[in-house]
């Protein structure tokens, strides 16, 4: 079997943790990468609660993908659990930490975008998580 397949809880410590840790930092890094954060964001027409934002529909893909590919890997090589830790925890702390840091905030709607964006992303990871590993069972 490829080394890179091998069942995580298989390995030492070391590259266990060092592994997920990787996970997590790609996780992250694909949030900041294709959902750009800008801090000035400000309302479309004065009064309104609709913000400018640079978020794109091709970043939302991009990022959907990347999230995709990192928890099927990490569903072949890790338990479920440290699949969603690993994969969909890092962006939804970056979101909570983006949305907190507006500087106004007049609806107050934000949490219900973060529990719902962070909901879809921890399902969607558990998702791909375990058909990713019901096809690699299959396969072996």
């Amino acid at each position: 079997m490829n080394a890179t397949l091998i069942p995580l809880r298989q390995t030492a410590p070391l590259p266990r943790y060092a592994t997920r840790l990787l996970g997590a930092a790609l996780a992250a890094t694909a949030y900041v990468a294709c959902l750009p954060w800008d801090l000035r964001n400000r309302p479309e027409t004065p009064g309104a609660l609709q913000e400018t934002t640079p978020v794109t529909t091709t970043g939302v893909t991009l990022l959907a993908l990347a999230l995709l590919t990192l928890a099927a890997y990490f569903g072949i090589r890790d338990r479920l659990a440290w699949t969603l830790l690993v994969v969909a925890a890092p962006p939804s702390t970056l979101m909570f930490v983006s949305f907190d840091a507006h500087p106004t905030q007049d609806a107050q709607v934000w949490p219900l975008a973060w529990a719902f964006f962070t909901l879809v992303t921890g399902v969607g990871a558990l998702v791909a998580a375990a058909i990713a590993r019901s096809a690699a069972r299959r396969d072996a």
